[in-house]
């Protein structure tokens, strides 16, 4: 099952990663990420990485190359980052790589989608991006009142 990529809510970019995924997926998704790196505009990622399982050691490879290659652009348009992770597993293996190798952008570790959206709408708004968050926060509003 391929990552999926939410950007209706530009410059917010929700990112969704499955369980499991092929190394041609995963590859896939690094060339679509590099996508909206490279528009060149600020952006705020929300990462989901609830139900991700371990990537295999070629996929690990080639997200180290893909964030070595990337680097400067994502510290010169990432704004903040939220990643939803609820795997005690994923939450060690995550504060050791960036330990290694820093974000470079502000980020929170969170349990949940709505979590990591009020949390994002401040930053949004907190940034300078006022109407973006508007939209974001009437998003996170009608998600609330949905029933189920």
């Amino acid at each position: 099952m391929p990552v999926t990529f939410d950007d209706s809510l530009w410059p917010l970019l929700i990112i969704r990663y499955p369980a499991t995924q092929s190394d041609a997926e995963y590859e896939e998704s690094l060339n679509r990420l590099s996508g909206f790196v490279l528009r060149r505009e600020p952006y705020f990622s929300i990462i989901d990485t609830s139900r991700i399982g371990t990537p295999n050691s070629t996929q690990r490879q080639r997200q180290v190359e893909w964030d070595r290659s990337h680097n400067e652009l994502v510290r010169t348009w990432g704004r903040e980052t939220a990643f939803i992770v609820t795997s005690p597993f994923v939450r060690v293996a995550m504060s050791l790589y960036f330990h290694v190798r820093p974000l470079g952008v502000p980020h929170v570790i969170v349990a949940d989608m709505n979590s990591a959206l009020t949390w994002m709408v401040a930053q949004i708004e907190r940034t300078g991006f006022a109407a973006e968050a508007a939209r974001v926060r009437e998003h996170l509003e009608s998600r609330a009142q949905r029933p189920g």
